[in-house]
């Protein structure tokens, strides 16, 4: 089949949908597909398959820093390409946001070529959906078929646009992160080294991550908060390590993404504590791939993913010294580490990417049927986005 995989997100801009996207798509082709990625500019030197319209601008919502597609005649530049690219099907990403994906649903819409949409957002409310929403159930009712990360995407999908919705998780390439090539020179000093892996945006919480391993690394000398990645509130969170404690928390800036499991297989914990509004996570997948216990925050999102007291520990958010308790918790405890490294591992391994790329393989094939369904494998066991 040849599918178009539109995305206003995608790299040199990292994030979760970007992951989602790169790493299906690649899934798909090693089941015999032809996937295009069509998304906004400016590209890069990696840039193979992907077809780029438009330009890339980022503003704030829901308090992270979001992609729009700026550009003019949007809707005849897709429609010429979907055109041509004759595919069999089109696979639209956050297919209610403005300008490309909406822009891909009215060329669509003109070709007549069969349309999946996956959600990936989650928040309380949204007051654009409130206003437009009528306006918007109108270019939801002409998708095929509807997919959902997990129950809370699923939920804030349907509050808005009710329908029927396939759920199937978030991946992670599984080899990549369980059997790293190397390590951190650095990281291999004997300290315990805690790991955040993600956008330096507000709902991140970063300042509070700092704050409790403050509290936490006042009597534990012998550890280190690493912080890897980039963002607007990084000046912030600078200013805040120095005034914490500036010699042992580390800002690895951005890394390529070949360099990332480096970093997971040179940490000891990994810890992620947003405000809300996270749908799923990507990112413990993959400290849970490389063997890795979480501290996580307990929101709807994360619980899809983290079994408490099994693979990782669950924090309210906003509970400074709960955070520092579950830092001391697993620092002081190789033995708990290990156990719970050792279940989020054979957690994760169920959320291949090969494995649920099978499994949007199906739904592709069930829109009309044209090639037998492809065996299910275990998928019988993933009942929602988490796992029985």
């Amino acid at each position: 089949m040849k599918i178009a995989m539109v995305t206003q997100s995608y790299y040199p801009r990292v994030g979760g949908v970007t992951e989602h996207v790169h790493y299906l798509s690649g899934a798909l082709g090693r089941l015999g597909h032809e996937v295009t990625v069509i998304t906004s500019g400016p590209g890069t030197s990696e840039d193979r398959d992907t077809i780029r319209i438009g330009r890339n601008a980022v503003f704030p919502m829901n308090g992270a820093m979001v992609n729009v597609t700026v550009g003019i005649r949007l809707r005849k530049q897709l429609r010429r390409t979907i055109s041509e690219g004759n595919y069999d099907l089109v696979h639209i990403h956050c297919p209610l946001e403005p300008t490309l994906p909406l822009a891909t649903l009215m060329a669509v819409r003109d070709l007549r070529c069969p349309t999946i949409g996956t959600f990936h957002m989650a928040a309380r409310v949204s007051p654009a959906y409130k206003v437009f929403g009528a306006l918007l159930r109108r270019y939801a009712n002409r998708l095929d078929a509807r997919i959902a990360v997990s129950e809370t995407a699923r939920a804030f999908a349907n509050k808005y646009f009710p329908g029927d919705y396939h759920l199937v998780p978030n991946g992670v390439d599984f080899e990549r992160f369980a059997s790293p090539a190397g390590r951190i020179p650095e990281l291999d000093d004997g300290k315990v080294n805690i790991l955040f892996v993600g956008r330096f945006d507000l709902r991140k919480n970063i300042p509070a991550t700092i704050s409790a391993f403050k509290r936490f690394s006042r009597q534990n000398q012998d550890h280190r908060l690493v912080l890897v990645g980039k963002g607007f509130t990084e000046p912030w969170c600078r200013i805040r390590a120095r005034t914490s404690a500036g010699g042992h928390i580390l800002f690895g800036g951005c890394v390529k993404p070949a360099e990332l499991p480096a970093y997971f297989a040179s940490s000891h914990i990994f810890c992620s504590v947003p405000r809300g509004s996270e749908s799923f996570g990507i990112v413990l997948l993959e400290a849970m791939a490389a063997g890795k216990p979480v501290i996580g925050a307990d929101i709807p999102g994360y619980r899809d993913v983290i079994e408490d007291g099994e693979t990782g520990i669950l924090v309210p958010p906003g509970q400074t010294d709960m955070l520092a308790g579950a830092m001391s918790r697993l620092a002081g405890n190789e033995g708990e580490r290990s156990r719970m490294g050792r279940n989020g591992q054979r957690r994760a391994m169920k959320y291949d990417w090969t494995r649920l790329a099978a499994r949007v393989e199906n739904i592709y094939r069930g829109l009309d049927g044209p090639l037998p369904l492809r065996e299910n494998h275990d998928f019988a066991e993933i009942k929602t986005a988490g796992l029985s």
